[in-house]
C-alpha cells in the first residue's frame, strides 16, 4: 500500500474502511500532514434541499459507476472512492443543463460530505488546513 496506512476501529466502522496517507509518520498530531487516499462507499443519510435531492441518485449510481470494487482486496471488500475518481464525480454538473448546474454540484458535494461524515481525522485535517 506505500505510504497509505489501513485505519481500523472495529469491522463495522466506516473509520476501519478508510484509508489514510501521512506522509510525516513522526509528527502524528500534525493532523495538516494526513491526506485522503481513498474512501469506501457506504449507506450514509444526505440532508439537503428539495430542489438538489431529486438529482442524488444520479450522483449515487454514478459513484458506485467510478468506484474500484475491493480496491484494497476482497478482505476489506467495499467499492472505493479514489481522489481522481471525486474529482471525476465532481464533473457530473457539466452533463446538465445551464439551469440545473448549481442543483447537482451541490447534491455532489453533499454527498460526498454525508460519505466522510463519520470520519474524524477528515474534520480534524479540514479544520487545521484553514
Amino acid at each position: 500500500m506505500g505510504d497509505c496506512e489501513t485505519l481500523r476501529d472495529g469491522p463495522a466502522s466506516a473509520l476501519a474502511r478508510t484509508i489514510m496517507a501521512n506522509t510525516d509518520f513522526t509528527a502524528q498530531n500534525n493532523l495538516s500532514n494526513v491526506k485522503l487516499c481513498a474512501f469506501a462507499l457506504t449507506d450514509c443519510i444526505v440532508h439537503i434541499e428539495t430542489q438538489s435531492a431529486k438529482y442524488l441518485r444520479a450522483v449515487h449510481r454514478t459513484a458506485l459507476e467510478l468506484a474500484v470494487p475491493n480496491l484494497y482486496g476482497s478482505e476489506v471488500g467495499g467499492f472505493w472512492l479514489k481522489s481522481d475518481q471525486i474529482d471525476q464525480l465532481r464533473t457530473l454538473p457539466d452533463c446538465y443543463p445551464a439551469n440545473e448546474v448549481e442543483f447537482v454540484r451541490r447534491a455532489v458535494e453533499v454527498y460526498l460530505e454525508a460519505q466522510i461524515e463519520g470520519l474524524e481525522l477528515h474534520r480534524q485535517a479540514s479544520e487545521a488546513g484553514s
